[in-house]
């Protein structure tokens, strides 16, 4: 963290793969400012094609219900259990192995065709969530398949990097009118926590954000 992270390329984009996530204008402003900041600090960033489509959504969905079928669960506990958790696991009981194995093959081989492209960047900024933070409640308030199609277009960008295994980071750059936090997000190549860290220290010495809190804090 003390060390500076020198010059990177660093490529942006703000497409996802999740079809119907549009972004706030609130993320697109910390975005651009984000970009910004960056050019300022003598990087070079250019703005890049998401190499992820649409065409993973449906295989991302289905590692994702299989993983909540693994907490064992007695069948007569279930009812405790919250509406989203067992939706999203009885999706996952129904997916049979044939499904789960080619799932996790093609998202395998997008991954290595992505981490190509992207391996051209020191780091790869994009919004963090596509909206602003969310009243308490809003996912909850709708049933639980509608809860999870929300949810997937809150965090349309983090889902990337759940399948492609990056590390990345989350930096709390700018402020709504209202005061709620808005992240921008730098992933970076495998096993480059290091860059990330280093680059992240310097957006927060450029612009520091420790201070800032609501005023009820």
């Amino acid at each position: 963290a003390s060390r500076p992270p020198g010059q990177l390329r660093i490529g942006r984009t703000r497409q996802s793969p999740v079809e119907g996530a549009e972004v706030h204008p609130d993320c697109i402003t910390a975005y651009e400012e984000a970009s910004t900041l960056l050019a300022s600090l003598g990087h070079e960033v250019e703005d890049i094609a998401m190499p992820f489509g649409p065409d993973v959504v449906p295989y991302f969905e289905v590692l994702w219900y299989t993983h909540a079928t693994l907490a064992p669960v007695a069948q007569e506990s279930e009812d405790v259990l919250l509406p989203l958790t067992r939706y999203l696991r009885g999706r996952g009981q129904a997916i049979s192995a044939s499904e789960l194995i080619f799932a996790q093959a093609y998202l395998q081989a997008v991954t290595r065709a992505a981490l190509a492209a992207l391996n051209a960047y020191d780091a790869v900024l994009s919004p963090t969530l596509a909206l602003p933070p969310a009243p308490v409640g809003y996912f909850e308030e709708v049933e639980p398949a509608e809860n999870f199609e929300r949810q997937k277009r809150f965090t349309p960008f983090t889902a990337v990097y759940n399948v492609s295994g990056q590390p990345a980071v989350s930096v709390p750059l700018h402020w709504t009118a209202e005061g709620l936090p808005i992240g921008v997000m730098l992933a970076g190549r495998m096993g480059e926590e290091g860059t990330l860290i280093s680059l992240s220290a310097q957006l927060e010495q450029a612009r520091p954000w420790a201070g800032r809190h609501p005023p009820i804090w």
